[in-house]
């Protein structure tokens, strides 16, 4: 029996989905360097990614489940998704949200930022205050940021 490589792919997880779609649907499968990519990354890049090969009288079926498989959208994840898109903030609450984040990133550090400037944004009404107080305390922090930058030259010049 001849194995024919019918895919590769550059992510060992995509893969894996792959091989287990080609299995559940009753296609022999057998997923290449594998092994490899759980324990060097580089080392499986080098030997061109992560193969997928099927008995050659498989291939043909296995080739048109991956096409299938690569061209199928994402369900949706939360039952809001489906929901038609709100219209796009206005210009204040994106300032508000990302003064919000830089005070938080400059606070608690760079991770913290993200959690307001992730997808995921609050729906309602009270994007004005939300956008003052972003605002205000944005300005208070690059106020104070530069009063320290200029103490720190003052100090350094003496």
């Amino acid at each position: 029996m001849s194995l024919t490589e019918i895919a590769r792919f550059a992510d060992l997880t995509e893969a894996q989905i792959a091989a287990s779609r080609l299995r559940a649907e009753g296609v022999s499968v057998l997923l290449q360097n594998e092994y490899w990519g759980t324990s060097d990354f580089i080392m499986s890049i080098a030997m061109g990614g992560f193969r997928l090969w099927t008995p050659a009288s498989e291939a043909e079926e296995a080739r048109l489940l991956i096409a299938e498989l690569r061209g199928a959208a994402a369900p949706p994840l939360d039952p809001e998704d489906d929901a038609p898109a709100a219209p796009p903030d206005a210009p204040a609450a994106q300032v508000a949200r990302t003064g919000v984040a830089l005070f938080l990133a400059m606070t608690f550090g760079g991770v913290a930022g993200f959690l307001v400037a992730g997808p995921r944004r609050a729906r309602g009404g009270h994007h004005a205050v939300l956008a003052g107080v972003a605002m205000a305390l944005a300005t208070l922090c690059g106020v104070v940021g530069l009063l320290l930058v200029g103490a720190w030259l003052s100090v350094g010049l003496r």
